[in-house]
């Protein structure tokens, strides 16, 4: 069986070469506007669902919070690993999401700059969301960062190139009646590949549905990463909800 887009393409070295400059200053402005809004006690437990090579927790752990990272590239756990070596406030483990997590009874959860959606099981979405219910304690609050679909779909790029140390990208988008996707072909010398991202166009009612389908309550919804009110063309669906207690 041919493995799905999301078990290769993070863990090849042109994933981390095409987004190399996302914002951090941008990541960071965000996760302190999350940590003001949800104020969480110094000693909360965190967990960031899908956290790549680790950034983002990295960042919570400078704050003082005892972080757990997982995520399914091996690559991008080993990469975070090696970058917060000795300090036993946070630990990076290789997880699939659609599997029972490895730690419980934590404060807080996040998953954050759209790292769902990616399944074609629509099922396998749900048992996702009950994973990361199931991990929180009672009262625990979870943090969803997605993109805004009604935004994207009126302001989709059709096409676009980069060049980026000497490897050309061409990436093209498109939409069917269930996803977002970007096809990429990547030249590198002589060496042509192509990869593909492809995510579920949930909008923010599904969104919410799919949440308290695995037992939260929501508590609130912005648009952006300032933590604006939510509206049709906002550019995210950031979603703050609730294990019950």
């Amino acid at each position: 069986m041919s493995k799905a887009w999301f078990e290769t393409w993070f863990d090849t070295h042109y994933y981390h070469l095409l987004y190399r400059h996302r914002n951090e200053v941008e990541a960071r402005q965000f996760i302190d506007a999350l940590l003001r809004f949800l104020d969480p006690e110094p000693n909360a437990t965190f967990i960031d669902i899908a956290c790549g090579k680790g950034r983002h927790a990295r960042y919570l752990r400078s704050q003082g919070f005892d972080v757990t990272g997982i995520d399914l590239s091996t690559n991008s756990i080993e990469e975070a690993r090696a970058a917060s070596s000795g300090d036993p406030g946070i630990h990076f483990l290789v997880h699939d999401i659609r599997e029972p997590f490895p730690v419980e009874h934590l404060d807080y959860a996040v998953n954050l700059f759209t790292s769902f959606g990616y399944f074609d099981d629509h099922a396998q979405h749900q048992e996702a969301l009950n994973h990361i219910h199931t991990c929180l304690q009672p009262g625990g609050r979870f943090v969803l960062d997605f993109l805004n679909t009604s935004e994207v779909l009126q302001s989709l790029k059709r096409e676009d190139h980069q060049t980026i140390d000497g490897v050309d990208f061409k990436i093209t988008r498109r939409v069917d009646q269930a996803n977002i996707i970007k096809e990429i072909e990547v030249h590198d010398g002589s060496e042509v590949h192509h990869f593909e991202e492809r995510v579920r166009a949930f909008t923010k009612d599904q969104l919410v549905e799919l949440l308290e389908g695995s037992g939260f309550e929501v508590k609130e919804v912005f648009g952006n990463y300032q933590l604006a009110s939510y509206a049709e063309n906002s550019p995210r669906v950031v979603i703050i909800a609730q294990k019950k207690a």
